[in-house]
């Protein structure tokens, strides 16, 4: 696989886990909307599942592909899909600061 395709399957991965911290960021800020009240007991549990569950769709999403490679003997793809997807999503990372930055 030619190093276009794999550095496109990392930016596709790192903007998926964007994507989907923008979706749990989303229902966050809707919770807050209807829950004036602290969370309880249960709240702290919900937090803790979600965390958990966040934890294992983002290893998914990142690792998943990569370990796909890596089990079928392309260590090389699996690193540099891996690779890529870090890169990308630390350059995301770098626009939104710049972009708060810029808004502040």
């Amino acid at each position: 696989m030619n190093k276009s395709n794999l550095s496109l399957i990392g930016f596709l991965q790192a903007l998926g886990v964007v994507v989907y911290c923008a979706l749990v960021v989303g229902v966050f800020w809707l919770a807050e909307r209807f829950f004036v009240t602290p969370p309880d007991f249960f709240g702290i549990i919900l937090m803790l599942v979600l965390l958990v569950f966040s934890a294992a769709v983002s290893g998914a999403i990142v690792f998943g592909y990569p370990a796909y490679l890596a089990l079928n003997n392309r260590i090389k793809d699996a690193l540099s899909v891996f690779v890529y997807t870090l890169l990308y999503c630390l350059g995301i990372i770098g626009i939104v600061v710049i972009i708060l930055i810029v808004m502040d």
